[in-house]
């Protein structure tokens, strides 16, 4: 658990880092395939053209180190993460490329930074379900992403 005062203090340090991986996968990842913008547009993607796919071997974990503790304490970025959404990027671990769940979850994420207003306000509505809660799995937007993505599956394999 993260205290609201670390929680402050971390939070423009999480926001920066964030925007440099999205630029750098903006930059370097490629667009989605034609059953990616379908899923994109099923978990409420509003613009699938800016969307890029960045395939890593390993999700990247924040170089400053008080701000890599706090991701890995909470559990956001750990050494078994395997995709992550914000922004218009989703950054995904060449060993997860076919977890429809897992992308659809993390495309449900990118809709949510569309909604909110930009990367910025979904860092601090992401986190913020963060602050207080032993259970990653606890939160709106999490708790939204997994029943989306779940229900997409589910309704494809009906």
């Amino acid at each position: 658990m993260v205290n609201q005062e670390t929680f402050e203090y971390l939070l423009p340090r999480a926001h920066e880092w964030a925007k440099a991986q999205e630029e750098f996968a903006r930059a370097r990842g490629i667009p989605l395939g034609p059953r990616q913008r379908r899923d994109a547009q099923l978990a409420g993607v509003q613009d699938c053209a800016r969307v890029r796919v960045l395939v890593v071997d390993r999700i990247p974990v924040p170089e400053d180190p008080e701000l890599a503790q706090a991701a890995r304490r909470i559990g956001i970025i750990t050494e078994d993460t395997r995709c992550m959404g914000f922004g218009h990027v989703l950054i995904i671990r060449v060993d997860a490329w076919n977890d429809r769940e897992l992308i659809l979850h993390n495309l449900v994420h990118i809709a949510q930074c569309e909604r909110s207003a930009g990367l910025e306000q979904w860092v601090r509505c992401y986190l913020g379900d963060r602050t207080s809660c032993p259970d990653f799995t606890v939160g709106s937007l999490e708790s939204e992403a997994r029943r989306v993505a779940r229900e997409l599956c589910a309704a494809n394999a009906a």
